[in-house]
């Protein structure tokens, strides 16, 4: 009869398991706000060099839309984004856009002038969405002049957010700048990466060369040896 020797789990083992799930949920829940992070992180230099402009954390109106409507100070004129991070603010944007409704958010000028263009952004996340703002852009607002603005949309359990959009019209600057950057970071790595395949190519080469040479090596003694061989099976001329 045999036993089985049978462990149970020890509170370690569940305790790090459970560690290294939640780990890993956060860092798939966090992913979109690291991509954001990681272009910010690329935009840094070319901001300070004035290449391109990037969203300060000043710049963002966050608000919930749990009531409506407010009104909002807009300070410059230019093109505004609405972000969200809610889920069903997204699926509903996304239906919005590909059926051409109007959008949900409806923007106005409290001094009475032209009104204000609202529409849809169909893309995804990109690596220079602001990271102040959660979520992604759904809805593009072009506001002509300073001043107050009324702000109208269904309310319900969200928040939103208004960013200035400085990359709109600057999207190649923006991916020759990632670019440039990620190959000067890259430069590096690939340096060291060509230098070790340099020194295990003439590893193999001087392995090659010596397995040659003793090969020849065996083959000379062999040589020698059967002519050795053939000297000592001719005739004496004595006999």
């Amino acid at each position: 009869m045999t036993r089985e020797n049978f462990r149970p789990p020890r509170f370690l083992s569940i305790g790090l398991g459970i560690a290294i799930f939640v780990l890993v949920l956060v860092a798939l829940c966090s992913l979109s706000q690291g991509v954001k992070w990681a272009g910010s992180a690329l935009l840094y230099l070319p901001d300070q060099l004035g290449l391109v402009r990037t969203v300060r954390p000043a710049e963002v109106f966050n608000f919930d839309i749990t009531r409506s409507p407010v009104k909002v100070n807009f300070a410059r004129a230019g093109l505004y984004q609405v972000y969200t991070s809610d889920y069903d603010l997204l699926v509903i944007s996304d239906q919005l856009a590909e059926s051409d409704s109007p959008p949900w958010i409806t923007i106005t000028n409290v001094s009475g002038a032209a009104p204000v263009s609202v529409s849809y952004i169909t893309r995804g996340l990109l690596p220079y969405d602001t990271p102040h703002a959660p979520g992604r852009p759904v809805i593009e607002v072009q506001i002509s002049e300073p001043g107050e603005y009324q702000l109208d949309y269904p309310t319900r359990p969200a928040e939103i957010s208004m960013v200035p959009d400085y990359s709109t019209g600057h999207e190649a600057l923006i991916y020759a700048a990632f670019a440039v950057q990620l190959l000067i970071l890259a430069l590096p790595v690939a340096i060291l990466l060509y230098r070790r395949e340099q020194r295990n190519w003439q590893r193999v080469h001087e392995t090659r060369v010596r397995s040659i040479e003793q090969f020849e090596k065996i083959r000379r003694l062999a040589r020698g040896r059967g002519t050795e061989g053939d000297d000592s099976q001719k005739p004496s001329p004595h006999s």
